[in-house]
């Protein structure tokens, strides 16, 4: 089809076509979702199983093995990673990325189920969860009032939690602070030991006491009643009512307990005769009740965790968002929710306030980088201005911005790609390149009117001389898009592919407008002469060059080509000097300390060193707000930030910045680190996150430097460990050296005789759920008021279980013989340490070393040094120590953008061998690639920017863009030869033609990534890196350009006419 002679004849038309696409991206904007990154689904699955009160050893052998083992044989995975820890087995499986997650969790599921058997019977049922290391709060409220905790917690979960769990979107909302309403049972053990009462019996009784059941119905006349059992305890004091024994037990238990110490053999032989003597006793048969062996509190749960904001105790609120749920709609929605409670709230006595609203951020990161946007196309705008000399043709062109970009977000928004950071951003970076199509047929076209042709006739064949050139250079700048969609995976794949398909649907709209809609309307403006300079120019330059000898030429044409040659290896040396990183680091105001006390410690202990780090955090100017969550409920999440609740000895410490602060995230965070290189906290490990790192967080592990020692012996892993960090002190720039050890965990093994145990009848479960309930407390049944549930707990009384020698008395009831014995006839209490959790990789242990870079060192020098250190340490074979994290990260990232740019250059190799039909002519442009690398280097060295994926990201574009001038370049020299013009002067005529629009359409694209490249406002940071390296590479490229290329051409066209005689323009 002839769409430019369509153009012309159908006019009306060809303006409803774009004034519809414009309209249907005006429609698609409404509502459009808006979030800070691309949604990244991140291939890993979760196995989390609980064993109550079991030892880490004991988790590995019973639990943690036999799951990795079957889970290890589910197909498409990367790695299998464990922690076994006191009571709990977390596997984290990591899958290729381009592997079905919901099929993989099915296949984790399906190998579960076949070792379930093999699991311990007393241990839950595993749990498979989608894991995303990215995942955080869209929002955090903070509870206050002058109330008790307990009452603050009840408002929190009664009138916030269960509203705002409601609101579609909102996926959890997790509490943390406050206590909540419990109904403690304390019983006596001397009390117990004279009744004969064991726990376990109590707890049993309690329960069955508490119970309401339908038993039917009954016909009466016409009509039918049912009959419910009414059980349930109505009162607290009812507890204390429950029947736990009689008095005929108890002297049986009495009896029973004289035959302790003899031989098991002699008390079954006497246990009849004995048993009727006891039983002849019962005459009263009077009760025992529950409350004469216990003491009843309507109190509350013990502490396991605090949340305070601001220094003062607080109930907090962690909302979590669906992953499809828009994010800036979903805070409005929960804004609009909290103004209808608030007023419930306040009658209450309480004041609920928003703390943190990742939505700002949001908001604030796309507005400013669509701002970018905007103001890079009214740039390039002002530049056609300047170029073209006159509105009307400037108005043409610029006209294909608006209608490209609105356009696009109807096609994006049918793909499902948000509004983000990295869209916006391919926005912005197609906002100079729409331009550039445009420029090139109007200049044509004007440039046949100029020759006399006349208006209708110089549109259909202006637009049709550029047609396959502009078709070769939109392929070949699509292209280099195509690998990071298609090939490339991991968090580079996903982050970019948003940006991709923004630019691509940018390029194809403004490709359609450059053929259909500026040949018509270009039939409307009257360009302004300008030939006569230019003429006079070419003719000088012509002159010039052909009066040389063809000797001078060759070596004139032949320093060019070396000069180029040589700048290129000047930048591969650039290259080696800068810095590398994985991701660019997003100031997001925000950082998270981790405190880590040795195991053991108490939630007081805890609490007061978040004390001291909550003071010097109030001599640093720029922080605004401080939220510490210590510990977690049971089974509780802490702001999402790990699949495991915190223990009593961990806490997280939140710290929001001033938004008018003047020194960066990283300047505060260094500050706060000397601040806190206290004498008084050298017991306790401190992890600083900042909120910039959130992706390399997710890549690396969150620290440039990870140690990976693997083997078999704890005891030999630790030593290694330990020589491992005393290698990395001994490197200058290296700080923040911990290992993931921890200190040896203080416990008490209950050995249990297998041998006496079975003679009297009891299971290794009745000990270890019998110490759990002593110890810990177990819920034996649920007290229900006003339509709530509260949990009845049953433990001993504090200065019973503080005893070790009163533990061992407690009494183990067997079912099968009807007897009570103590624990200690069958088992024994011997005081300890163990480790404190095992961590496997491929299901062999493993220990992780981690280390920060000081601010001021190169990281690569750093990690360079770090594994010359670490490949002096001798070890077993048997055993490995390898360096990973960001040094394996950054290699690993490299090496897939690298490949994408090698498939990218390949591809518009071929694309442009197919336009000029020949093997030769694709060679000379893309010999426009290396010229722009000069151009990337010295604009990172210049900026002192990182050398990252992002900045990659840039030579991947310029590999598609900086090759479309010369394509359109050398095809003007061809069609001057086919013309029968002299090689030389066909060259130097054509590169004086495509002088302006090939600095139109260079300038354009750069004066459109400035304001990206300024790295101005929130979020900005992550398309910097990719701004600069376009900007540098088509400074250079552009240059090189207009002298290389013709150079170059002109020496293939010798060396061919050398080799085989003078080619024709088709064969060379």
């Amino acid at each position: 089809m002839n769409l430019p002679y369509y153009a012309i004849k159908r006019r009306v038309t060809t303006v409803m076509v774009f004034a519809g696409i414009f309209f249907l991206g005006a429609v698609a904007l409404i509502g459009y979702p808006q979030e800070l990154f691309p949604r990244i689904n991140f291939p890993q699955i979760t196995v989390v199983t609980d064993y109550v009160n079991a030892a880490p050893e004991e988790i590995e052998t019973l639990i943690t093995r036999p799951l990795e083992e079957a889970i290890s044989s589910v197909g498409g995975l990367r790695r299998v990673e464990s922690i076994s820890r006191e009571g709990k087995s977390i596997i984290t499986v990591s899958f290729n990325w381009n592997q079905n997650l919901d099929f993989a969790a099915l296949a984790v599921r399906e190998k579960i189920d076949l070792v379930k058997e093999r699991l311990p019977k007393e241990s839950e049922d595993p749990v498979v969860l989608k894991f995303d290391p990215l995942s955080r709060p869209i929002m955090i409220l903070s509870l206050t009032g002058n109330l008790a905790p307990v009452e603050l917690k009840r408002i929190a979960q009664y009138v916030l939690q269960d509203n705002l769990e409601k609101v579609p979107g909102v996926a959890s909302v997790s509490i943390s602070g406050g206590l909540d309403r419990e109904i403690m049972v304390e019983l006596d053990q001397g009390r117990m030991q004279a009744a004969g009462v064991s726990i376990l019996e109590a707890i049993d009784a309690i329960d069955k006491a508490n119970i309401s059941y339908p038993a039917g119905s009954i016909k009466k006349g016409l009509y039918e009643y049912l009959i419910r059992t009414v059980g349930s305890f109505r009162s607290v004091e009812e507890i204390g009512y429950t029947v736990v024994n009689t008095e005929s037990r108890r002297k049986l238990a009495n009896v029973e307990r004289g035959f302790i110490e003899s031989s098991a053999e002699e008390m079954r032989a006497s246990l009849d005769s004995k048993r009727q003597d006891a039983e002849k006793g019962i005459t009263e048969k009077r009760l025992v009740l529950l409350r004469d062996i216990a003491d009843i509190y309507d109190t509350f749960g013990e502490r396991n965790t605090v949340s305070k904001y601001n220094g003062k105790e607080n109930v907090s609120l962690a909302i979590q968002k669906q992953a499809s749920a828009n994010a800036v709609d979903l805070v409005e929605q929960i804004r609009r929710e909290l103004w209808f409670l608030s007023g419930e709230v306040e009658g209450l006595g309480a004041h609920a306030e928003i703390v943190y609203d990742h939505s700002e951020f949001i908001k604030k990161a796309v507005n400013n980088t669509r701002d970018a946007a905007l103001f890079g196309a009214l740039l390039a705008g002002l530049i056609l201005i300047f170029f073209f000399r006159e509105w009307g043709s400037a108005a043409i062109v610029a006209f294909s911005i608006p209608i490209s970009i609105v356009g696009s977000f109807f096609l994006m928004k049918m793909q499902g790609i948000t509004m983000n950071t990295m869209s916006l951003g391919g926005l912005a970076l197609g906002a100079g390149m729409i331009v550039d199509n445009s420029i090139v047929v109007i200049e044509n076209i004007f440039r046949l009117r100029e020759e006399g042709v006349a208006s209708e006739e110089a549109s259909v064949r202006g637009a049709n001389e550029v047609f396959w050139p502009i078709v070769s250079s939109t392929l070949t700048t699509e292209a280099v898009f195509l690998p990071l969609i298609i090939f490339v995976p991991g968090i580079a794949g996903q982050l970019f592919r948003d940006l991709s398909w923004a630019v691509i649907h940018c390029l194809n709209i403004s490709f359609l407008i450059s053929i259909w809609l500026i040949p018509m309307a270009a039939l409307y403006v009257k360009p302004r002469t300008k030939k006569g300079r230019q003429h006079e120019r070419l003719q000088k330059t012509t002159a010039y060059f052909q009066a040389m000898s063809p000797r001078k030429q060759n070596i004139f044409c032949g320093t060019i080509v070396l000069a180029g040659l040589g700048a290129f290896l000047l930048s591969i040396l650039i290259f080696n000097l800068l810095d590398t990183e994985v991701i660019p680091k997003v100031d997001q105001g925000q950082m998270m300390i981790r405190v880590n006390l040795p195991v053991g410690s108490t939630i007081e202990a805890t609490e007061a060193v978040v004390k001291k780090i909550e003071s010097e955090l109030t001599k640093i100017d720029e922080v605004e707000n401080v939220a510490v969550t210590i510990g977690s409920a049971p089974g509780g999440r802490v702001g999402e930030v790990s699949v495991d609740p915190l223990r009593r000895s961990q806490a997280i410490v939140l710290v929001t910045l001033k938004k008018d602060r003047k020194r960066p995230s990283h300047a505060v965070l260094r500050d706060l680190q000397e601040k806190l290189s206290l004498e008084d906290l050298k017991n306790t490990d401190l992890e600083y996150i900042l909120q910039e790192n959130e992706f390399e967080f997710a890549a690396t592990g969150g620290k440039p430097i990870v140690v990976e020692i693997k083997g078999y012996d704890l005891d030999l892993l630790q030593s290694y460990a330990r020589e491992v960090e005393e290698k990395l002190k001994d490197i200058s720039g290296v700080s923040e050296i911990l290992d993931d050890i921890g200190d040896p965990t203080p416990e008490t093994k209950i050995e249990i005789d297998k041998k006496k145990a079975a003679l009297y009848a009891i299971s290794a479960r009745d000990v270890s759920l019998t110490a759990k309930a002593a110890i810990d407390g177990a819920i034996a049944t649920d007290y229900k008021e006003a339509g709530r549930e509260f949990d009845v707990r049953v433990r001993l009384k504090e200065s019973d279980r503080e005893d070790l020698d009163k533990l061992s008395n407690l009494l183990l009831y067997s079912d099968t013989l009807r007897i009570s014995i103590p624990m200690k006839a069958i088992a024994a209490l011997k005081p300890g340490f163990g480790p404190s959790e095992i961590k496997r990789k491929d299901q062999i242990r493993t220990v992780v070393v981690t280390a920060a870079i000081r601010k001021g060192f190169q990281e690569k020098e750093v990690l360079r040094d770090a594994a010359a250190v670490l490949s002096a340490i001798e070890y077993p074979n048997t055993y490995e120590i390898k360096l990973v994290g960001k040094a394996q990260e950054v290699k690993e990232s490299f090496r897939r953008v690298l490949f994408a740019i090698i498939l990218a250059l390949i591809l518009n190799y071929m694309i442009m061998a197919a336009q000029f039909e020949s093997f030769i002519q694709p060679f000379i442009v893309m010999f426009t690639v290396p010229l722009a690398m000069i151009g990337v280097a010295l604009a990172l060295l210049i900026t002192q920017t990182a050398v990252s994926i992002i900045s990659l990201l840039g030579v991947l574009i310029l590999a598609g863009t900086v090759v479309n001038n010369a394509i359109v370049l050398i095809d003007f020299i061809n069609q001057r030869r086919i013309e029968g013009i002299d090689t030389v002067q066909a060259a130097i005529e054509s590169a004086f033609i495509r002088f302006r629009p090939i600095m139109m359409t260079a300038i354009t694209t750069m004066v459109g990534l400035i304001p990206l490249a300024l790295g101005i406002g929130e979020g900005a940071e992550l398309q910097a890196p990719l701004a600069i390296s376009v900007i540098g590479g088509l400074i250079t490229a552009t240059i090189f350009t207009l002298y290389v290329i013709p150079t170059v051409y002109i020496l293939m066209v010798r060396i061919s006419d050398a080799m085989i005689g003078m080619p024709d323009v088709e064969s060379f």
